[in-house]
């Protein structure tokens, strides 16, 4: 009878004991899930993605599409294209019917247009109307910056995340500014202080104080070459008008045309104030920037070829701040844009950037691409990538959290200056291009016309006066004007 008992209570104690073994292993198999992992139905599903090459930011939007997929079971296909081939592409397969994508870049001149012709579905229209696919908390609309909504934002529905955050700013040479002889030198020229331009008058008058020719001295040294006051990606029409729009933008004028009255306006006072101003900057640049790429400007930077630069933060950061790729990576520092004094409201007037990830139109996979958008620009998964591949150079992700992370912070050293120069200002007028499907042709003749004047083949007046007519045929045939 008591050895009966001892048995009993032995193999009591040993099943107790089995039944915590057996409830930790099911914890811990519960733990090692992955979130998102519970959505089986995306497992195996394959997603085509078109991203351009040669786009600082489609880099990382690939990692962490990839690292969305690993998690969710859908398998990440890309296939890369320059940014006109995609353009083209992408119509060309929309307009036949073509369902062979699902996630797309969108550059941000055809934001408006494709969302309103349905060759995209921007993910606010895909988040309203499917709400209980969605997760609110990988979503986190509020870990993005206002203007990350606001100027994603077409007839009042997000098209999608943005994909950096910083815009454009003012890059220059510190050792140049900074040096002894140049800034007596240039005092006794201009009259005043060599410092970061505050107007575009002073950046004009730096721009061609520093273009010097082989032979001359430059901060004490003899130059083996020729140097330049600045540089631009004046290559038609989307280098060109990105980099032209700043200065559109600063002098006061309209963005093509008047969203009041949606006539165009591109040969207005300003609009040829500001064109005829950006043409005279053509004397202080290489003799390539008429073909220039935005990564080819910002190399002639980075080799030390040029003084300052108007360009994309994350451009620079990852080509000009950046010793393995720049020699010159010691002595940059950066700043907002010059303003044009008198013109309100549109103080260091810049471009935010706006190129978009978003659906495609046809996609036989929104669901499983939406989900892994989703994850994708989760801040856990932002963040892992961003540490893991992108610091202190490649990327700039666009949630705040994850860039005033104390740990992002300590690795990237200059983040916390770039946020308190050009994130946390009040002062700066960021702009987005008008996503007015009309636009894209709007610019095309704009833009082309201003290449033909920095050639010197036809005059700002001229070029615009032509760009003007263009435009209004093309307002009239949609209806806008009369």
């Amino acid at each position: 009878m008591g050895g009966s008992s001892g048995k009993e209570e032995a193999m009591r104690v040993t099943l107790g004991k089995w039944k915590v073994l057996l409830g930790a292993l099911l914890l811990l198999a519960v733990l090692w899930i992955p979130a998102g992992a519970g959505q089986s139905k995306y497992a195996g599903v394959t997603l085509k993605v078109m991203l351009p090459k040669g786009f600082t930011e489609s880099e990382p939007v690939y990692d962490i599409l990839v690292e969305a997929g690993k998690i969710l079971g859908t398998d990440v296909k890309v296939s890369w294209y320059s940014m006109d081939e995609l353009h083209d592409k992408t119509l060309i397969d929309f307009t036949a019917g073509n369902k062979a994508w699902d996630i797309l870049l969108v550059h941000s001149p055809s934001r408006g247009k494709w969302a309103d012709m349905g060759v995209i579905e921007p993910l606010g229209k895909y988040i309203a109307e499917h709400p209980n696919v969605v997760d609110k908390a990988k979503l986190a609309l509020d870990d993005y910056f206002d203007i990350s909504i606001r100027n994603y934002t077409h007839k009042g529905v997000w098209l999608g995340p943005p994909l950096y955050v910083t815009g454009v700013a003012l890059f220059y040479r510190t050792d140049l500014f900074n040096h002894p002889e140049e800034k007596k030198n240039f005092r006794a020229k201009y009259g005043y202080d060599l410092k970061e331009p505050a107007t575009y008058k002073e950046f004009r008058d730096i721009a061609e104080f520093f273009t010097r020719k082989k032979g001359e001295t430059l901060a004490g040294s003899v130059l083996a070459a020729d140097f330049y006051g600045t540089s631009h990606s004046n290559k038609p029409v989307g280098f060109l008008w990105h980099d032209f729009i700043n200065y559109l933008m600063a002098f006061g004028a309209d963005d093509v045309y008047d969203p009041k009255s949606m006539r165009p306006t591109i040969n207005s006072p300003q609009a040829i104030e500001a064109g005829k101003f950006y043409v005279e900057l053509a004397k202080f640049q290489p003799p390539g920037h008429l073909n220039y790429t935005s990564g080819e400007s910002t190399a002639v930077f980075a080799q030390g070829s040029v003084a300052m630069i108007v360009e994309y933060f994350l451009r620079v950061a990852d080509m000009g701040m950046n010793p393995a790729k720049s020699k010159v990576a010691d002595k940059i520092a950066f700043t907002v844009l010059p303003s044009v004094p008198g013109v309100k409201g549109r103080e260091h007037a810049a471009h935010h950037g706006g190129n978009v990830l978003s659906l495609y139109g046809l996609s036989p996979n929104k669901e499983a691409a939406y989900k892994t958008i989703e994850l994708a620009f989760s801040r856990e998964i932002m963040r892992k990538v961003y540490l893991e591949k992108y610091v202190p150079y490649g990327w700039i992700p666009p949630r705040p959290s994850i860039l005033n992370d104390p740990e992002v912070q300590k690795r990237v050293p200059w983040m916390k200056p770039a946020l308190a120069k050009l994130m946390q200002r009040k002062d700066i007028f960021y702009f987005e291009l008008s996503p007015l499907p009309e636009y894209f042709s709007a610019i095309d003749s704009a833009g082309s016309a201003l290449h033909k004047a920095l050639s010197g083949s036809t005059t700002v007046e001229k070029g615009f006066g032509e760009a003007q007519k263009e435009a209004e045929a093309v307002f009239k045939k949609a209806g806008y004007i009369k």
